[in-house]
């Protein structure tokens, strides 16, 4: 009768076990990252009898946490390409929708522009056409400035979110930290695993898998190891380093993140972070927003410039030469602001070569110092290695000649010496010779009337043979109604094969000849020199070009053709290169290409977790109707256990009645 007690007993605790995890299980059903449960029963160890062995009952030998570590891998890694697609394309579908909506495209305000250049060019007399251009300038130059501001502030808003992501990861890594330590010691004090502690610390992995991609190792089948990146190591049992996101060392204008570690050491792990959302953030503004900042910036550059530079070349209606339209691109603040990492009392900057702005590139560079004390230079922000130099000079005259840029002093001169390579810091020196381009693209202050619009030039006679043009180039401050008591306004210059001179003819009859050097032709004028531009050698004996004076529009024709002219990534020898529309247009495709890629592999990533998220219900999750007819089941053992206790008492009773007789 006792072992019949014993066994009814035993029959009756593991019931209750089973109800008890059923119960759990049930209760636990919405709760987030819970896996379902079951109570291991076993046979206890029988005893010998006559008879045989004898059983002994029942009992439960553990709690048993269902789980598929493949599957629970597979999510982590599926919920960090979602988070990561997610985040991309949020950052994307803003960047597309500035770029190609017409309200603010960079590409209808330059179309805009060209047409009221073009309506001036055809009526340089009008005054309305000029102030029409003067407009067009000005609402081009506050187009380019405010698309510069806009992704200026989605630059902000990433630097925002990557100090946000730091310090979530930074909780979260903490807890899983934490709960290492007290899965070490719950398994330490009872010798059986701590199921729902093991489900926490899971959750928590995979909230961070939505913000980082994240790398996680077991140790003793008790500990976690997770590291980052290439790996970077994050949590290492209960030690947990952290990270966090602050000014850029080269652009302080640029978050970097660091991992620090337990002894205060850090290490920038930029170019190691993928995956979650602070992978897709990041690796927008690596792959889509800088590249859509520097193009930006580029053809806000090479407009300028080029503008500037053509309309130098004309006289306005006043007969003087012609300034700059737009802010000259190498002002001093200018410059300084193309070295980001130098304070702006520094006595270097980045100067453009006007004469070379076909070759501005649409990247950044960064300079330093290697271990035999020469220069590197080198791609930002990949790294890649360009070239080795002794010295600035030698460097300078590299980029100059490859990428129409020079590092050099912030102080006069076209170009002005070279920057002192001792102002290059210690952790190198970021390079951006476009990248705030759009930012610093305005009217000239000095062009305040119309009137000084540059629309007249040099025409060349509709009988010429040859292709070649003039332009002025330097007028010496003389104006071309009077250029040392000369009226320059119709007369001609024109081409002798046989002698091989250019000759200019005023109005008087009387001839200057010209002496031609380096393409310039410079006419000695009452003592003053008369200087102007040979653009191309295809000229032929007998052609004329007639000086406009001051009413005509050869200039503003040469200015309104710069529309259709190939100015960005022109070859040295004037073929291949991009106009500014479809450089522009480019810019365009590539982000609604970037976007649109983004947006699928944001739905097939969608798609493949929703997959394993339903391999993990099945495996891990809790089945009501499953729970319900556990429920059942268990209840009705407890119940059998109960009758043999019952019985057991029974036959208690029988006996005792029986003794007492």
């Amino acid at each position: 009768m006792s072992d019949l007690l014993s066994l009814g007993l035993t029959g009756l605790r593991t019931s209750r076990n089973n109800l008890s995890v059923t119960g759990h299980n049930i209760s636990n059903i919405d709760t987030p990252g819970y896996s379902r449960q079951r109570a291991i029963q076993v046979t206890n160890p029988p005893f010998g009898a006559g008879a045989g062995f004898m059983g002994t009952g029942s009992r439960t030998q553990t709690i048993e946490r269902i789980v598929d570590d493949y599957v629970t891998h597979q999510m982590r890694v599926d919920t960090s390409r979602l988070k990561d697609n997610e985040a991309y394309l949020k950052n994307a579908n803003e960047l597309d929708s500035l770029l190609a909506n017409e309200s603010s495209a960079l590409g209808t305000a330059l179309n805009g522009f060209f047409e009221g250049v073009q309506s001036a060019a055809n009526d340089p007399l009008s005054k309305p056409a000029r102030e029409l251009m003067f407009s067009q300038g000005d609402s081009v130059s506050q187009r380019f400035r405010s698309a510069q501001a806009r992704l200026d502030d989605q630059n902000k808003n990433i630097n925002t979110q990557l100090r946000t992501y730091s310090e979530k990861v930074n909780e979260l890594a903490q807890g899983i930290g934490e709960l290492n330590k007290q899965i070490r010691v719950y398994e330490g004090s009872r010798n059986q695993p701590p199921n729902d502690l093991f489900d926490r610390r899971e959750e928590l992995l995979r909230e961070l898998s939505e913000i980082i991609e994240v790398d996680v190792v077991g140790q003793d089948k008790l500990d976690v190891n997770v590291f980052v990146g290439r790996g970077i190591p994050l949590i290492v049992g209960e030690n947990v380093n952290r990270i966090e996101a602050v000014p850029g060392e080269l652009d302080k204008s640029r978050y970097d993140v660091n991992l620090i570690d337990s002894k205060g050491s850090k290490m920038n792990i930029n170019s190691s972070i993928t995956g979650g959302e602070m992978g897709g953030v990041m690796r927008y503004r690596t792959d889509t927003l800088d590249p859509a900042l520097n193009e930006m910036g580029r053809i806000a550059m090479v407009f300028a410039g080029e503008f500037n530079n053509q309309h130098q070349q004309g006289v306005d209606l006043n007969g003087d030469q012609g300034g700059d339209f737009f802010r000259d691109i190498n002002t001093r603040n200018f410059m300084q602001d193309r070295l980001p990492g130098l304070q702006r009392d520094t006595d270097a900057g980045v100067w453009l070569d006007k004469e070379q702005l076909n070759k501005l590139p649409d990247k950044e560079f960064t300079i330093r110092r290697d271990g035999t004390g020469n220069l590197l230079l080198q791609q930002s922000p990949d790294g890649r290695r360009i070239s080795t130099f002794t010295d600035m000079n030698d460097l300078n005259n590299f980029t100059q000649q490859n990428y129409g840029f020079r590092v050099s002093s912030a102080g006069a001169g076209d170009p002005p010496g070279d920057m002192a390579a001792n102002l290059i810091p210690d952790k190198g020196l970021l390079i951006s010779p476009v990248r705030i381009g759009a930012s610093q693209l305005e009217r000239s202050p000095e062009l305040s009337d119309p009137n000084k619009i540059a629309m007249s030039g040099i025409a060349p006679d509709e009988n010429n043979a040859g292709t070649s043009k003039l332009t002025y180039a330097d007028l010496a401050g003389q104006n071309v109604a009077d250029f040392n008591g000369v009226n320059l306004a119709g007369t001609e210059v024109s081409y002798d094969q046989g002698a091989d001179e250019f000759t200019l003819t005023d109005r008087n009859g009387n001839d200057y000849v010209g002496t031609l050097v380096d393409g310039q032709l410079t006419f000695d004028i009452g003592g003053t020199d008369l200087v102007l531009n040979l653009q191309g050698t295809d000229y032929e004996d007998g052609d004329v070009w007639i000086l406009e004076g001051s009413a005509g529009g050869q200039s503003g024709a040469a200015l309104a053709g710069l529309q259709t002219a190939a100015l960005v990534d022109r070859r040295e020898d004037g073929r291949g290169g991009s106009t500014l529309g479809e450089t522009y247009s480019m810019l365009v495709e590539k982000t609604g290409i970037q976007t649109s890629e983004s947006r699928t592999a944001t739905e097939v990533s969608r798609s493949v977790l929703n997959q394993t998220t339903a391999m993990r219900e099945s495996t891990s999750g809790v089945n009501m109707d499953e729970e319900a007819a556990n429920l059942i089941r268990f209840q009705q053992a407890y119940q059998a256990s109960t009758q043999v206790i019952n019985t057991a008492q029974r036959m208690f009773d029988t006996l005792l009645n029986a003794v007492g007789r």
